[in-house]
């Protein structure tokens, strides 16, 4: 039975892990190639491929099924795939899976009848036992983690604990064609691939559809095991630079003490980047991060109002935000602190307050702070406070056509819904936070990135003047 995996084509604007191979999908397909599937990857994002040229490339394989991976971002690129996937071949079994769609699995199912099921959570014996019931008797009912059909009616079966043990999952490389991914680790010419050394988080951030889709459990790889996919990757495909993908690599000083010291006894000439939290980190792991080839982490600090961090479960302090950043300053490591306008109950002072923790960070040796506007994402708590307080429609269907009216001021793909509220809209918030921090940088080479997606003079006029009257004010 033949299988292709496939990304969803590119949301317009999209560059979030362009020239990485998407580790999600790899692994499913390594799990259930050792079950007697033949199984190939298609790559759409990465290769910026439209609608039409992923449907050519999926069909000249002649699948059986089709599984496709999309993510909020670009969750109407991949309905419109599995549409075309449809029209094309009646009979191809379609089904998808990650955070996007483990969220929204019962709306996914109703809006878009070509859909034929939903993996929830962890995806690969999910996958396998999926693939396995419809190569047999296609008696999906014993399918733990799965929503599906079954003679017009939407069936949601119980959920799949998580597996207990990470280290069963192993990534098979060969099923990527490495040679077309090319990506330098930010702000260097260093070519990277991205590697994972655990799942999930044991954090509950209000905002994060990461702590929603793992539940706030972290599993950890055996770190000699996750070395080894580091040295093999090295060794025999030429990889110098590496891309954590961790959702926080360091929660576990244990853990990142013994990759660190791994790395080390096997003298590997890599360089390396890494999300972490400001509270899990300290002197002593920093410096030995910087001797493993560290030389770039990133911190979200999301806000610097004490208040507005604790309604959003951040769990962090400002102070700690500007002491883990001088500690991985003084380290020698480069550091990126990501930050959030809007979060829910932002007022004005608290807004002050992060430009004020900004700008401290901004005069830092090697620290540079930005923010970004806050987005809605299914299955958040983020999402329930906005639907109490009547900022987002309670009925809004995450897979029916949606357009952001303001997706241009804030800077993101046009399918995202915004955080905004009366009293702090995004074009007056933006206007408050250009003046007072100006353009830097990386936010000078994202605005020309999205200001090339304005179609219109008269676009760019009405911006000016919006932007000019609040900052006037």
């Amino acid at each position: 039975m033949k299988i292709v995996l496939t990304t969803s084509p590119r949301a317009e604007g999209d560059i979030e892990r362009g020239g990485l191979p998407f580790l999600g999908i790899g692994y499913i397909a390594s799990w259930i190639q050792k079950y007697g599937y033949e199984v190939i990857i298609i790559d759409p994002h990465t290769f910026d491929w439209n609608v039409d040229k992923s449907v050519e490339e999926i069909l000249k394989h002649n699948p059986d099924a089709v599984g496709v991976a999309a993510i909020t971002n670009n969750r109407f690129k991949g309905i419109a795939l599995i549409k075309e996937l449809k029209k094309k071949n009646p009979n191809l079994f379609v089904f998808v899976g990650g955070p996007h769609f483990t969220m929204t699995a019962e709306n996914a199912l109703k809006v878009v009848p070509e859909l034929d099921a939903v993996v929830k959570g962890e995806g690969e014996i999910t996958t396998q036992e999926l693939l396995d019931a419809f190569n047999g008797d296609k008696n999906f009912s014993k399918v733990l983690g799965i929503f599906y059909r079954d003679n017009g009616k939407i069936i949601e079966n119980p959920d799949r604990p998580f597996a207990k043990d990470i280290n069963i999952f192993n990534l098979n490389w060969d099923l990527f064609d490495l040679n077309k991914y090319h990506r330098p680790i930010d702000g260097t010419n260093i070519q990277a691939i991205g590697i994972m050394s655990s799942r999930g988080c044991p954090n509950f951030c209000a905002f994060c559809v990461s702590a929603a889709f793992w539940k706030a459990i972290l599993r950890l790889r055996d770190p000699m095991k996750f070395v080894d996919e580091i040295e093999y990757l090295n060794k025999k495909h030429g990889f110098k630079g590496f891309d954590f993908w961790d959702d926080t690599l360091t929660v576990s000083k244990d853990h990142v003490r013994a990759i660190c010291n791994e790395i080390l006894r096997r003298k590997l000439n890599i360089k390396w980047y890494a999300p972490t939290r400001a509270n899990t980190v300290d002197k002593e792991i920093l410096d030995l991060m910087k001797k493993a080839g560290c030389i770039r982490i990133s911190f979200g600090a999301e806000s610097g109002s004490p208040a507005i961090l604790k309604i959003n479960k951040k769990g962090i302090m400002p102070e700690q935000v500007i002491s883990a950043a001088q500690m991985a300053s003084d380290a020698g490591i480069k550091v990126m602190v990501n930050f959030m306008a809007n979060l829910p109950y932002e007022t004005s002072n608290d807004l002050k307050m992060t430009v004020a923790l900004m700008k401290k960070l901004n005069s830092i040796k090697n620290v540079t702070a930005a923010y970004g506007f806050s987005i809605i994402y299914p299955g958040t708590e983020m999402e329930t406070i906005a639907k109490k307080e009547s900022w987002f429609p309670k009925d809004f269907s995450w897979n029916e056509p949606y357009q952001s009216d303001k997706y241009k001021i804030a800077g993101v793909d046009s399918s995202l819904p915004l955080m905004e509220w009366s009293g702090a809209e995004i074009e007056k918030i933006k206007a408050i936070m250009t003046k007072e921090l100006g353009i830097r940088g990386s936010f000078f080479k994202k605005a020309i990135r999205k200001i090339r997606k304005i179609k219109s003079f008269g676009e760019i006029k009405e911006l000016i003047k919006t932007g000019a009257r609040y900052i006037k004010k």
